[in-house]
């Protein structure tokens, strides 16, 4: 068993959770290990985006799994292997190989409201509230894994959550027909969405920001769009799914397009929940980090997952899932132990 600080992890969705993995796999004690969540549900994988189908087959799910932690014990799978699955399928299923370790390890359920380092002690002070309760817990290294919120625009239109644009049978208690809908991204979220909308029989509005609305992995583009998504953008192109597309750039049709909008859907990525750091009691950032280890530049701690994604090896894109999540976590787990950072 590797001798570790005492380390906490903010965030129970399925990167603390494969974080909590690959430090067992490492050989970590997780008696010294704490988790801090609200729900301890999975995330907002398993809460929001249950209705949403991964892009990525079943059996690579599992086989980056076993690649990552293969002493782990890898529950029998009762999905068709070359099947994609719903999201909250796959939160659910590292749910249930996490399930054990968590009984080895200090769960804390309630809301992280900041965290200072104090430079004498070397050692993080996390205060958490939880039924109207604050408590501080001290902890010698931090990870960060609190997971990301749609981002938005400031426009004076009523918003669709996108958890609810990419269920039809919540978005039809929004939706009436006829209605002008806008929405912001194209790429798979974006495409679901637009899909959603038109059979509800909005007149939708959909803005992109790259040269062209879309593009496929099947023409080899990196994180291109597929399954699902490709077959709905093929659908848009062949003028079966009717929406009108403008590029972002063009201002005065973005502009001439919000005037009369009713509703609007931000489909444009995500932004990291804000979470209070501190420093000898002086606020730094959270926001900043290193795009290829996940350390954090003003503080000594680590960001994983949707709030802090790792750079694909082109420099221009971002790798975001459970496997990319696993080989990027993985790699930064011998400076966690070593406390290099």
């Amino acid at each position: 068993m590797v001798d570790m600080k005492s380390t906490c992890i903010i965030g129970a969705g399925i990167t603390g959770l494969i974080t909590i993995l690959l430090l067992k796999e490492a050989g970590a004690d997780l008696s010294t290990i704490s988790i801090i969540d609200p729900y301890f549900d999975g995330g907002d994988l398993a809460r929001k985006w249950t209705t949403v189908l991964s892009n990525t087959p079943w059996s690579k799910t599992i086989q980056s799994l076993l690649n990552a932690c293969p002493s782990l014990s890898i529950p029998t799978s009762p999905y068709d292997p070359s099947s994609t699955t719903p999201l909250v399928e796959i939160a659910n299923f590292i749910c249930k190989v996490a399930a054990p370790l968590l009984k080895q390890i200090k769960c804390i359920q309630g809301v992280v409201t900041s965290a200072n380092y104090g430079s004498e002690a070397k050692e993080w002070s996390i205060t958490v509230t939880a039924g109207g309760a604050q408590t501080v817990l001290h902890s010698k290294q931090l990870i960060l894994a609190p997971g990301g919120k749609s981002k938005t625009l400031n426009l004076a239109i009523p918003t669709i959550p996108l958890e609810v644009a990419l269920d039809s049978s919540r978005l039809k208690h929004y939706i009436k027909p006829a209605q002008k809908v806008l929405v912001f991204g194209t790429m798979h979220s974006g495409t679901i969405v637009i899909r959603n909308l038109t059979s509800l029989g909005a007149e939708v509005t959909a803005f992109y920001t790259s040269p062209e609305p879309f593009y496929w992995a099947r023409d080899n583009a990196y994180d291109g769009i597929k399954g699902e998504a490709a077959d709905i953008a093929d659908s848009i192109v062949a003028g079966t799914i009717p929406v009108s597309l403008i590029p972002i750039k063009n201002t005065a049709d973005v502009i001439r397009s919000s005037r009369d909008a009713e509703w609007v859907v931000y489909a444009m990525g995500f932004a990291p929940r804000y979470i209070k750091l501190l420093i000898d009691g002086v606020e730094c950032s959270s926001i900043e980090y290193n795009e290829q280890t996940g350390a954090l530049t003003h503080a000594p701690a680590w960001g994983f997952g949707l709030a802090y994604p790792n750079r694909a090896p082109d420099g221009i894109h971002w790798d975001v899932g459970v496997t990319p999540f696993l080989e990027h976590i993985k790699q930064q787990i011998p400076a966690i132990i070593s406390d290099n950072i």
